[in-house]
Parts: structure tokens; sequence; C-alpha cells
């Protein structure tokens, strides 16, 4: 990490005295020359040029007492020379040196002997100290050193500071944050042990990649790697292994390992040597790979032919990361295990057996591995069945590559009951929930817990499509006793509303039974709501909307807009996700219905809403608050509130898992929305406005 430069202003004016806004009496020791400069706040005597500016000897005395605060020295009005600020009494409190406008060398800062002088400077001052040392070059601060009253170099704490090793450059100073001592520059930060052995230097180039150097306690070279401003390594690499950062290659003669990385990623030519530096091996680590790489890859296409071709193919274009994906899908389209073993044994150095399993369990676990980082770790010796599961984890679950790598992970090491837990949520994105909920019960061998929240979210998830609001019985409010709700439609906006719903849920309806297979027996497709669309189905708008201009608002004129997106997106999306999207419209379409008068869902011919409308619309609002509170601040302010949960589908919102919970706010939103629409003059359910509210 680069030092930040830091400026330090060392001229009288820094001074915290100058705090008195108005014009002082001149005292009687002040000389009757002088003129009161308010910008500092002192009485200033000083030779001027022909332009008005400083130029030779300036002084400054304190307004209050008289007393002469500095000396300092100008030339043409740049600050230029010996300067010194005194203490009350006299004695000397900071003194230095300018050179063209810069302070340049030493500034030495001293306490008071006496209560009432200037302080040595106005924070973070060790206890016990008598002097701060501070050195600049051009007017960069370099290093600055506090001493006692015995002139000892002082710690932060008062404690007296290490003495400095032999050896080491004049202006290193020790670092405490690191036990050790420092020099730091623009150019160039090196670092050594308290008993003075080099333990590491920090290039600075010009270009946005630094280079970090670490070093053994015999002064060997151990590390040595660039950097970027991300902190990723970038660039040329070597690496001497030691016992405090042992080899974790199985190979027990490699000692070195030599190469580059792009982006955080090794690639190119690896080069692995032993003690003496002679070469145990190489290998060819490849090309990079970048976000969007998958798209074109053809390891990860949706159909192939002969696999282990293609894996030959992109190894020899140094695609080597995308070969290893096409050899699992060869070994698993083969059947056989060992033709991945022996590819891959061609293009990876392997690694310890515990550090294989190490580095796989944290791969699994991470929360935010993504396909460049579980593919570097592939090519690196990570465990392979391991990178196969959080590849399949982090690709579109609705793709073949990702069902296919979960299959490979379970061929490489088929002992292994949670990689049926990823099988199971990859399965259930294609609404293959007999194939799942098997899954789960496997799962159930390592972990029932997880088990049971395969099942839940299978029985929630794949729910049927009968549900009805007329089905339970509203709380009564007796502030609502005959309230009606005036509607803000009419008969032909309900049935177009009607229809615009029944296309959504046609629409996925087609799209999960293209997923699931034409044949395939389920009971939780959405239903067939052609009845719905007389004239076939509606066409879904998706525009922005002018409205007129908000007269009460800032007074500009300038016209509002609302976004309508009654569209909906079913390419390469799951049966989870097209599902939920489906539980949303259907309850909004019966809720719908109901607030019309009728007592299923059917296209209304006339308007007859019930008399519970006010109640109905009351529930879902506070329902949608309350749920959306539980999403955004774990129902923190709803307890603080006082404000009672609700069931959803006969589980309790504050203890649903946030998946599932994100589930019933998307139902609760969309019958809030319709409401909404229904009340007013609004154009559509599906704008922005009433579904943010």
């Amino acid at each position: 990490m680069a030092y930040p430069l830091r400026t330090v202003d060392a001229t009288p004016e820094s001074s915290p005295e100058a705090e008195t806004p108005a014009t002082p009496m001149r005292p009687a020791v002040v000389p009757e020359a002088s003129v009161w400069n308010a910008d500092v706040d002192k009485w200033e005597i000083s030779r001027k040029d022909e332009q008005g500016a400083r130029d030779g000897e300036t002084l400054l005395y304190r307004g209050d007492d008289g007393t002469l605060y500095s000396r300092a020295q100008f030339v043409a009005g740049v600050q230029e020379g010996p300067f010194v600020v005194y203490h009350r009494d006299g004695s000397v409190a900071r003194e230095g040196t300018y050179v063209s406008g810069h302070i340049e060398g030493i500034v030495n800062a001293y306490a008071s002997p006496k209560p009432g002088g200037e302080g040595i400077r106005n924070c973070c001052v060790p206890p016990g100290a008598a002097r701060l040392c501070e050195r600049y070059r051009d007017g960069e601060f370099i290093a600055e050193v506090f001493y006692d009253h015995a002139g000892r170099a002082i710690l932060s704490d008062g404690r007296l500071c290490p003495a400095r090793p032999a050896g080491l450059p004049e202006f290193a100073q020790f670092d405490e944050s690191r036990s050790g001592w420092a020099l730091r520059s623009r150019e160039l930060d090196r670092f050594w042990s308290e008993a003075g052995a080099l333990t590491e230097e920090v290039e600075h180039p010009r270009e946005p990649v630094r280079t970090v150097r670490r070093f053994d306690d015999g002064g060997r070279l151990l590390q040595e790697a660039g950097f970027a401003t991300d902190d990723r390594p970038h660039g040329p690499f070597f690496r001497r292994f030691s016992e405090s950062d042992p080899s974790p290659y199985a190979d027990p003669r490699i000692a070195q390992e030599r190469g580059a990385f792009e982006a955080g990623q090794a690639t190119g030519i690896w080069t692995f040597l032993d003690g003496d530096g002679a070469v145990v091996c190489t290998v060819d680590r490849g090309v990079a790979f970048h976000d969007g790489d998958d798209q074109g890859s053809p390891a990860f296409a949706n159909a192939g032919g002969d696999w282990l071709t293609q894996a030959r193919a992109l190894a020899g274009e140094s695609r080597v990361r995308e070969a290893l994906v096409a050899a699992a899908r060869a070994a698993l389209a083969a059947g056989d295990r060992a033709v991945f073993d022996e590819f891959r044994a061609r293009h990876v150095v392997p690694v310890t057996s515990e550090r294989e399993a190490q580095w796989g369990d944290a791969l699994v676990q991470s929360a935010d591995a993504n396909l460049a980082a579980i593919l570097d770790a592939l090519i690196c010796g990570v465990d392979a069945a391991a990178a196969f599961r959080a590849l399949a984890s982090v690709l579109p679950g609705i793709f073949p590559v990702a069902t296919e790598l979960v299959d490979a992970a379970l061929l490489l090491a088929p002992e292994r009951r949670a990689t049926h837990l990823t099988r199971a949520l990859l399965r259930f994105q294609h609404g293959d929930l007999t194939g799942a909920l098997a899954d789960a019960d496997v799962v159930a061998g390592e972990s029932t817990e997880a088990a049971d929240s395969l099942r839940s979210y299978a029985s929630l998830i794949f729910r049927g499509f009968d549900g009805w609001p007329g089905r339970h019985a509203l709380d009564r409010d007796p502030a609502l006793d005959g309230v009606e709700i005036a509607l803000g439609h009419g008969i032909d906006d309900i049935r177009h509303a009607a229809g615009i719903y029944a296309t959504r849920l046609g629409r996925v309806r087609t799209a999960v039974r293209a997923l699931v297979g034409a044949d395939a027996a389920v009971d939780w497709l959405p239903p067939d709501l052609s009845h719905l669309l007389p004239a076939g189905a509606v066409s879904l708008r998706r525009e922005t909307v002018e409205c007129e201009p908000d007269e009460s608002a800032d007074g500009t004129g300038a016209p509002e807009t609302i976004e309508i997106d009654e569209q909906l997106v079913t390419d390469n999306v799951g049966v989870p996700a097209l599902l939920t999207a489906a539980h949303a419209d259907w309850a909004a379409l019966s809720w719908l219905c109901w607030a019309v008068g009728l007592d299923g869902v059917a296209l209304p011919d006339a308007v007859a809403p019930p008399a519970d409308l006010a109640l109905a619309m009351q529930m879902i609002v506070r329902r949608t608050w309350r749920i959306k509170d539980r999403l955004a601040t774990g129902s923190l302010i709803s307890r603080s509130q006082n404000v009672p949960g609700f069931e959803w589908k006969g589980l309790d919102i504050d203890a649903l898992p946030r998946h599932l919970a994100e589930v019933a706010a998307a139902e609760y939103v969309a019958v809030r929305s319709m409401f909404l629409w229904l009340a007013s003059d609004a154009l559509s359910p599906f704008q922005d406005d009433l579904r943010d509210a």
C-alpha cells in the first residue's frame, strides 16, 4: 500500500492561537509601526516590495500581551530561509527552514517550560514528550520522532523507542504498527525487523501496479509479486517456500515457483523448481478468464459433440480453464472419472491432499466466489469435485452445463452427500420436483436441517393455484364499519386488468411446460385461463408516461413520469422464479375477482364490491408494509412499534428464511398494487409508483 503523502503547515500562521476575530488594542510593547493582520490575528511588521509583497524579515506579535510570536524571512512574497516561533516567555517553540516556499529539512518543535506556551502540536503527543523532530523534503513530510527531556526517542505511549540497529538508513524510523523500522517515500517503502533485518520492500512505479518483495531473516528473497490498484496480483510472480510458508504441492522437491498473474488469475507458463533452482516441472496455466467469457465458450455450451476432443482443442489454444470444464463433461458422458483425471494430470500440478480439501471446502462455502475465481482455483489444484459443485452453483441453473457439472462433481466424489443439496436446487430450476426431493433424502443423511429446508421450499414454491380470498374471514375493525370504497375503474378496465394477469399467467404456463416437458404430469402448473381471454392474449405494455406537473411541489413545472411494465421475462428463467411471479399474479387476479363480487376467477359482467372490501384493502396494505420491514430491517421497526406479524401459508413471516420471505412479499406487493389501482385513476397495476409505494 502506498504511503500517503502529508503536508504539514509549520509557518507561524499554523498556531491555534490565531482565533481572536476582533481587532485588539495594540499592546504597548508592540512597535507602533506594526499593522494588524486579520488573516493570522497577529500584529505584523514586515518590509514590502513595490508590489506590496513581503520582502525581508517579517515579525508577528500576539494581540493579547504583545509578546513576539514569530520571525520569518520572505523574498518577493515567498517564504525563504529560517523561521522561528516563540513561546510567550521568549524561548523557542518551533524552528525550521523554508526553501522557495516549501519546508525543507528539519523542523523542531519544543514543549514550553512554562504554562501557556505553544503546544508541540495540536494532538497525539506522547506523554513525556519534550521535542518533536520532523523531516521534510521539498515540502513533503518524510518522518517524525518524539524525544523526552533526556533527548531519548519515545513511542506514542511514552515508552522508549528501541535502539536503532547499525546499518539502517539515517531516516528510517520505528513503525509501531509493524513492530519494526520503516522508511517510506514516493518511490519505495522499505521495512526492517526490530533487529534491523530487511523484511519487505514496496516499490511504487508510475504504472498502477506496485511491486512487493518479502525477505527471510537471512535477507534472501522469499516472494516478489505485483499488485494492481484493486490489490489483485498482476504481473510476474516468484515465491520461495519456507518453514513459515511451506510448499502446498504434493511433490516434495518443489521449493520455488515462477509465473505470472493477470487480474488476480495465474496465467501463462509456470515453472516449479527445487531448492537449488533446478526445474522440477512446468505447466501452462493458460489465459485469464473474464466476465462474460462463458457466453461464447464451447465448454459452457448447452450441447456439444465429443467433449474430450473439445477439451484438447481448448488446451491447445491455452484456454486451459475451459478445457478442464469440457474434460469434466467428457468424463460424465463416458461415466468414467479416469477421463477427467488423466486430462487434469497433464495440466495441473497437484497440491497435497490436505491443501486440496481445505481449499475445496473454502470454495464451496464462499458466498462471493465467481466463475473466474473458481476456474483459477481449479487450474491451481483445488479439489476438482468441490470446484465443479461451486461452478454449478454460480452458473444459471436452467443451463445444461450447470446440471452436468454438479453430476460431474458426484462422479468424482460420489460419497459427498452435501453435493446433492446443490443438485436438488438445480433440479428445482428445471421443475424436477421428484428428483429434487430424492436428493433431499440423501442430504438428510448428513443434515436433517438442510433436507427439511429443501422440502419446505418445495412445498411452498411448487404448491397449487387453488387459493381464494373469500375462504378466510377478515378481522373486524369498528373504524371501518360502513366504509365503502369507491372504485376508480369501470367494468371494461377491470376486464382488461384480468386479461393482463391471465396473459402473464399463460406465458408462465408455457415457459414452465417447456422446462418440465410437454408430457410431464405436474399438479402445480399455472392454470389454463384462456376463458378469460375471449379475444386472445392482451398486449402487455412497457412504457414511460409523463404526468401532469405537480404544482404543489418545487414549482418548477417539470413533469413527473411513471414507468409501466406489464411484460414478463421468461427466457432463461428457472421454474421457481416463474412460479413466484405466477403466484403473485394469481393472488392479485383472485383478489381482483373477489373485489368486484365474484366467487371465483372469471371475467365479471358487473361490479358489486363486497362489504368487507375496505377491511381487505387495509389488511393487504398493512401486511405488505410488515413483510417489507421484515426484509429491510429484520422486523426491527415493527417490533419497536409493537406491530404484530402474521402467518403466510401457515408460517410466521418472522421465522421465514429470506428467500421465502421474498416470495411472500412478491404476492403482497402484487395484491396491494392491484388494490391501489382499483381504488384510484392509476393506469395499470404494474406502474412503478404503485409497486414501490
